[in-house]
């Protein structure tokens, strides 16, 4: 499905609170802070809530996907569509806690879980659903329907994927060796910094061999997660770290993709 990316909300489809009001709280049904925080992020990116507003995945999921139970992206859609338009301050978010399983099915309820972990498995639940609805259509029109992969592309991708290049550079010969993989978000260490922008530079010590990372393709909206646990036994790096409203991608692209670019951010 072809989707102009758009970066505000539609005001005809907003309730006229949610114009000018805040956000509407969303009730922990016990251990499910790491759900609504990740509802509240993906509900206020605005290209997915333009999307969502506007019912652009329901309209075109039928019953064809029955075969694979009910649609992890038809329920997000419903979830953020009643964020943004329900005349109220508080509201239970309990479809998407009775349906866990279908997202990740490891999850249970009233479990404590982790709120990165459940945001990657919404984004590639929402994805694969993508993949699968257009094989169908293909194998209704007639086409051969082969399976895309991870790299297909859908609306999920087209918000949230990028492209990360990660370079091995021999200091002796200069031979360089890089590998691309896409990427739905990025994962930081705070550890030994203060802000966003310092977890993002490099620390252009000289080795035997350099290794970086850098973005060969940056994504419409960049999500970012601090690493905020020391090792495997470690404690809970509970420092403040400090992010701008504004994050210019340029320093951090490889040279041939060093263009100046600003994302919007989710960051958690």
């Amino acid at each position: 499905m072809a989707f102009q990316m758009s970066w505000q909300w539609q005001p005809n489809l907003l309730h006229h609170k949610r114009k000018s009001g805040p956000p509407l709280g969303l009730k922990n049904l016990g251990n499910s802070c790491y759900l609504n925080s990740v509802l509240q992020c993906l509900t206020y990116t605005p290209p997915l809530a333009s999307f969502c507003l506007n019912s652009l995945h329901s309209s075109s999921c039928d019953s064809a996907l029955a075969e694979i139970r009910e649609c992890p992206f038809c329920i997000l859609e419903k979830r953020i569509a009643r964020s943004l338009s329900v005349d109220l301050t508080l509201d239970t978010p309990a479809k998407m806690n009775s349906c866990l399983r279908i997202f990740a099915e490891h999850f249970r309820f009233g479990r404590q879980e982790d709120a990165h972990e459940f945001l990657r498995y919404v984004i590639d639940a929402c994805h694969n659903t993508c993949l699968r609805l257009k094989k169908l259509q293909q194998r209704r029109k007639g086409g051969g329907g082969e399976d895309e992969g991870f790299g297909g592309g859908t609306v999920v991708k087209e918000i949230f994927g990028g492209a990360l290049q990660s370079q091995v550079k021999c200091l002796n010969c200069g031979a360089e060796s890089n590998k691309v993989d896409e990427i739905m978000d990025i994962s930081l260490d705070v550890l030994h910094s203060t802000s966003l922008k310092e977890s993002m530079q490099n620390c252009k010590k000289l080795v035997t061999a350099r290794k970086q990372m850098s973005l060969l393709q940056a994504p419409n909206v960049l999500v970012i997660q601090l690493k905020r646990f020391e090792g495997v036994f470690g404690g809970k790096i509970d420092k403040a770290i400090a992010f701008e409203e504004v994050l210019v991608l340029s320093s951090y692209m490889c040279k041939a993709s060093q263009v100046c670019r600003v994302v919007h951010a989710i960051v958690g």
